[in-house]
């Protein structure tokens, strides 16, 4: 009777222990990720690879220098040329739809007939040194023609006078260092910032906040030069002689500046855009009047600084 019972009881274990295995398989065989084949040429792998493949240094070097022959400010014809080239490119590129859409937008164009420039004075008031008109063409730019001169869009006009300070990036801290370690004040003096580390048009506003009657901005070799690295054209570092243009308006990337956070086009204008959000945000429709108010009172080219 023990022995009967015992070799039931094994039974059990035996079928208990095959219930359990197979139940386990099942449960795994079906809860198991399916493997779909991935082909070599769907890899992420060798797409990269294909992408660097057609990516010639030879090829960057030849698209900039096509872009880069000839002077092509925003709104000109020389920029619309360049929309054109760029469009027929992508076309050839295989793209399914490359369109231009007009957009009217407010820009910034500098005063030819009454250019930037900076002097330093003598103690009697003399001009004793004054900034040139254009840099120094590079090698292979002879010959080029309409260069456009230094300047920084939507800059007002002006002719400040003052003491000459450095400070540095022209950040919050930079400012922040001079008045309270340094005891410098910015007030009435005109401020010198290398470019790099915040938007230019922030250097603008912080020097503005600091006090400062203007701000001279230029590109220091420490940031701009790399060691080993030759200038443009043979390389990619700034000329010695170069300036660096570009523009000061601090709209926080709300685009054009008369039609903010909206689309520049038709008869789209501010005060449209202002009108229709009256009543759905009387505070933004009031800060948009604002803005064009100040915006019309600029002198949209920027004269002697």
């Amino acid at each position: 009777m023990a022995k009967s019972r015992a070799r039931q009881y094994l039974w059990l274990c035996v079928v208990a222990a095959l219930a359990s295995f197979l139940g386990g398989f099942t449960v795994g065989w079906f809860s198991k990720p399916l493997k779909v084949a991935v082909t070599s040429t769907d890899s992420p792998q060798n797409l990269r690879s294909q992408l660097l493949s057609e990516m010639k240094a030879e090829n960057i070097k030849s698209f900039l220098r096509s872009f880069t022959e000839l002077p092509h400010l925003a709104g000109t014809e020389q920029n619309l040329l360049l929309a054109k080239k760029i469009q027929t490119q992508w076309q050839k590129f295989g793209l399914d739809s490359a369109k231009l859409v007009h957009y009217d937008v407010l820009l910034s164009y500098p005063n030819k007939t009454n250019a930037n420039y900076i002097s330093v004075l003598d103690e009697h008031g003399v001009e004793i040194f004054k900034t040139s008109y254009l840099e120094p063409p590079p090698e292979g730019y002879e010959n080029v023609k309409n260069v456009v001169p230094p300047y920084n869009a939507f800059s007002p006009q002006g002719m400040p006078e003052g003491e000459l300070i450095y400070v540095n990036y022209a950040r919050t801290e930079d400012f922040f260092k001079l008045e309270r370690e340094l005891n410098i004040n910015c007030t009435g003096k005109i401020v010198m910032a290398r470019y790099g580390k915040i938007f230019r048009g922030n250097k603008v506003k912080n020097a503005m906040l600091a006090g400062a009657k203007g701000i001279i901005l230029y590109s220091d070799p420490a940031d701009y030069s790399a060691p080993g690295v030759q200038p443009y054209p043979k390389g990619w570092n700034l000329p010695g002689t170069g300036v660096q243009r570009g523009n000061v308006l601090n709209l926080n990337g709300a685009g054009d500046p008369l039609t903010p956070g909206y689309p520049a086009k038709g008869t789209s204008s501010l005060l449209q855009v202002a009108t229709t959000n009256m009543l759905e945000n009387r505070f933004l429709a009031s800060m948009m009047l604002c803005l064009i108010l100040t915006i019309k009172q600029m002198l949209i080219q920027p004269g002697k600084k």
